[in-house]
């Protein structure tokens, strides 16, 4: 084979192996964006679009613990807008729920709109979003208890943003003492898993709980110091262990 026609082969070749890694790196991307941890993994090195923190996180309320959004948003591949919400609650429970997706630009602008018009969050630089965070989950740990499941699908939308300290900005549980709270979303049986986690960590008489019932419409409308009929349909129980 003459000398020309060995390099044409060879540059072939070349062209060839580089268009399998393309092919190949595609397949990667698509398999990765099937699931939210790998949408998350993907919008990671993007560019950092929004950061903003519930003002309720940093306002201390002496009637109950802090509870508040931090959410972040970056530039996604396909145009798009990775947004992760994390729900903070200072009482104790740290993480509590996260959610996020992607969306067009023009949907997290709405989005975006929507909750700024109703001042539930204001921006915040990333790195201070990210200790208020990792803040809330360390004061849970040391109450024995976990972050949610999903936190680890989201929090790779954290990448090379350094945590801030947040030193005494926050106020954790309420009046010196770890506190939960039940939500709306919180059935009989996850409330007496946290009341027994936080018991066996704790100990007796170190932390608040107010359990609710089924049938609770709002948590909101009652105070952690009711005593309440346990016999009431709609009602929430003070199961205070400091007593």
């Amino acid at each position: 084979m003459a000398k020309s026609e060995q390099q044409k082969q060879k540059k072939l070749a070349k062209l060839k192996a580089k268009e399998l890694r393309k092919k190949k790196e595609l397949a990667r991307q698509q398999q990765m964006l099937t699931s939210m941890a790998g949408k998350m993994r993907a919008a990671a090195t993007g560019t950092i679009k929004d950061c903003m923190i519930s003002p309720d996180l940093l306002a201390p309320n002496p009637t109950s613990p802090a509870i508040g959004h931090v959410m972040l948003s970056r530039t996604a591949p396909g145009s798009q807008i990775a947004a992760a919400f994390f729900l903070v609650d200072l009482g104790c429970m740290g993480v509590k729920d996260v959610a996020g997706n992607y969306r067009t630009q023009t949907e997290y602008n709405d989005v975006i709109s929507d909750m700024q018009s109703r001042q539930m969050l204001q921006p915040c630089e990333p790195e201070f979003a990210r200790g208020v965070v990792e803040a809330a989950i360390a004061y849970a740990e040391s109450c024995g208890l976990q972050p949610h499941p999903d936190y680890s699908k989201f929090a790779p939308l954290w990448h090379h943003i350094e945590p801030a300290s947040v030193g005494d900005t926050l106020a954790f549980g309420m009046n010196g003492k770890p506190t939960y709270i039940a939500g709306p979303y919180d059935d009989m049986g996850r409330q007496t898993r946290i009341y027994n986690r936080l018991l066996e960590t704790l100990g007796e008489g170190n932390f608040e709980f107010a359990m609710a019932t089924s049938g609770a419409p709002s948590f909101d409308d009652f105070e952690l110091d009711e005593e309440i009929d346990l016999s009431e349909e709609n009602s929430m129980v003070r199961i205070d262990s400091a007593e």
